[in-house]
């Protein structure tokens, strides 16, 4: 019974796809659930980006708790990456800056569909930045393209 148990726990953790899969709509639900948040703090509370800086300090700080080990244990990495990691940061700052400036001014109903074209972005720069490590498929595309539609559709059908 045990056995049983444990065995598909294992599966899982030695399955990145399904791994990966599970992170990612992770990621959803704590997206979604930073956006109505957001919306009710930039609305009532504090303005955009002093919301946006608390938050992301906040992020920062769990991050860094989870983090301090490997950033300890492998230098040449942070290093090595470290133009990219700026750059991300950069990217996801503003985007965050960006996206609760919007919900300053805009209804969560609107501004949630807006910024779920980010998939596209990210399979746009993927195709044409990381070809050797990923294949873009038209499957992908028309898939990732029919989520920010139906994504939009909800949305727009609720308003």
């Amino acid at each position: 019974m045990i056995n049983r148990v444990l065995v598909p726990g294992r599966r899982i953790a030695q399955n990145p796809m399904l791994l990966g899969s599970l992170a990612a709509g992770t990621a959803a639900v704590c997206y979604g659930a930073s956006q109505f948040m957001a919306r009710q703090l930039v609305t009532d509370q504090a303005p955009p980006l002093v919301t946006a800086t608390f938050a992301l300090f906040m992020g920062m700080l769990v991050l860094a708790a989870f983090s301090h080990r490997g950033i300890r244990q492998d230098r040449r990495a942070l290093k090595k990456g470290f133009l990219l990691m700026v750059l991300a940061g950069l990217s996801a700052s503003a985007g965050v800056g960006f996206n609760y400036s919007a919900l300053g001014l805009a209804p969560v109903v609107i501004v949630a569909p807006v910024s779920a074209g980010a998939p596209l972005i990210s399979l746009f720069l993927a195709h044409i930045f990381l070809q050797r490590l990923e294949k873009v498929t038209l499957r992908i595309w028309l898939g990732a393209m029919l989520v920010v539609a139906g994504v939009i559709m909800v949305t727009l059908g609720s308003v």
